[in-house]
């Protein structure tokens, strides 16, 4: 991974959307957000994990392939029967386009990481009550 990409994963503003759009809680890597605190208290989870099925191995990648492979995620999630609510990943580069993905509540790290290899995605983030968000490297980033 380059330093560069690191950078801009640390520079993202995590999202955690509510159903008209607007922000319920915003995650930053490193940080402790109170306000993700207040979404998990509410849905009776202990953790969540921002994953995105957009842009594999961080390559810009058109509406349609983003768009498919946001449905892909959202019906393997489904069939876990994992609770979801909608978030988007902010980036600094105002070039880079907000990714649309989902927050899953009380996802095990080891589950989360297995999709992101399966969708081709270098990392997740994982949020647990009380703690700063942490990004969590997938075996995408080694291979």
């Amino acid at each position: 991974m380059t330093d560069e990409l690191l950078a801009a994963y640390r520079g993202t503003r995590y999202a955690v959307l509510a159903p008209d759009g607007g922000t319920l809680a915003e995650a930053r890597i490193g940080q402790h957000c109170p306000d993700v605190d207040a979404v998990l208290d509410r849905h009776g989870a202990d953790s969540g994990v921002f994953i995105t099925a957009w842009n594999p191995r961080s390559i810009p990648t058109d509406d349609e392939i983003n768009a498919d492979a946001h449905s892909r995620l959202a019906t393997r999630l489904a069939e876990r029967g994992l609770a979801v609510l909608a978030h988007a990943g902010f980036g600094q580069d105002p070039a880079w386009r907000p990714e649309h993905g989902f927050f899953v509540l009380d996802l095990s790290e080891g589950e989360a990481l297995d999709l992101a290899v399966e969708l081709e995605q270098n990392a997740v983030v994982v949020v647990r009550r009380g703690e700063p968000a942490q990004l969590v490297l997938s075996d995408v980033m080694t291979s």
